[in-house]
């Protein structure tokens, strides 16, 4: 019997035009009905997460959590003050920053309190944030104004998934981080250790659910642990990265159509009779 179901926000949950399809949130309030809880989980902070709810019924994540920076932190929906979080020394992003500017990509640098930073942005990434997600330019010199600020993550911009991988393999390993894909256009590193898995394993933890009564819904290569951890992985029809020949189940849904319809009806329901 499945308890929680958590989705990846973006190119999942929400439609390409950032929206939040109805088929969506009348799956949520049904699953509030059946007891399942619903859970964003993204590699956005949690202030952007909750964002872009901000046109959705002002209940919709009443009593729930959100996994933020891909697994890094998990909050109470409402409450700024995170229950877990991890973080990235300042010389490890300003090593990995470096290193990024001979690539001549966009980067965005995240703080852990969901300010985001951002420099040399192709035009195709400035139009995707565009209405979705709150950001800062600087002149993408030196970070170091950022030194004494706590930092969730940095990732680089470049709509060319070959390319990334590329400099994945050219930066190599660098003590402490972890890298993944996400979107078809970012390489993020992130903490060692820290992925979208291990959040939703912490707040099984933390709610009392077995992980095998957990459902995880996602489109990319981010969210490939939090598929492989739940009891069922589940990917969108417009999934990326072949993550949809390793979830267990491939949605007939796209983000546009509203996937958790779906997975309401083809996970939650049948569990009632």
């Amino acid at each position: 019997m499945y308890k929680l179901v958590a989705s990846d926000m973006d190119e999942t949950f929400l439609a390409h035009d950032h929206s939040i399809p109805k088929a969506n949130v009348d799956a949520i309030r049904r699953m509030r009905e059946l007891g399942v809880l619903f859970v964003p989980a993204s590699g956005r902070p949690y202030s952007s997460i909750l964002e872009s709810f901000s046109s959705a019924p002002a209940n919709l994540l009443d009593g729930t959590y959100v996994i933020s920076f891909n697994g890094g932190t998990i909050n109470r929906a409402g409450d700024p003050c995170p229950i877990e979080s991890s973080s990235l020394p300042f010389d490890t992003v300003h090593d990995l920053f470096e290193r990024g500017k001979a690539s001549d990509v966009g980067v965005h640098i995240y703080q852990c309190d969901g300010t985001v930073w951002a420099a040399n942005l192709p035009d195709d990434d400035r139009r995707y944030l565009d209405g979705h997600m709150a950001y800062q330019e600087f002149d993408g010199v030196s970070i170091d104004f950022l030194r004494d600020v706590p930092l969730a993550k940095i990732l680089f911009v470049r709509h060319d998934l070959a390319f990334l991988h590329k400099m994945a393999e050219q930066i190599g390993e660098v003590l402490g981080t972890a890298y993944t894909f996400s979107s078809g256009r970012y390489l993020e590193y992130i903490p060692e250790g820290v992925d979208k898995g291990r959040g939703l394993r912490s707040l099984a933890r933390i709610v009392g659910v077995d992980i095998a009564e957990t459902i995880a819904v996602g489109d990319s290569l981010n969210d490939l642990p939090m598929i492989e951890a739940a009891g069922m992985g589940v990917a969108v029809s417009n999934a990326t990265d072949g993550i949809d020949g390793l979830a267990g189940y491939t949605a007939h849904s796209s983000c546009d159509d509203g996937v958790l319809a779906e997975v309401v009806e083809r996970f939650i329901e049948p569990q009632e009779y």
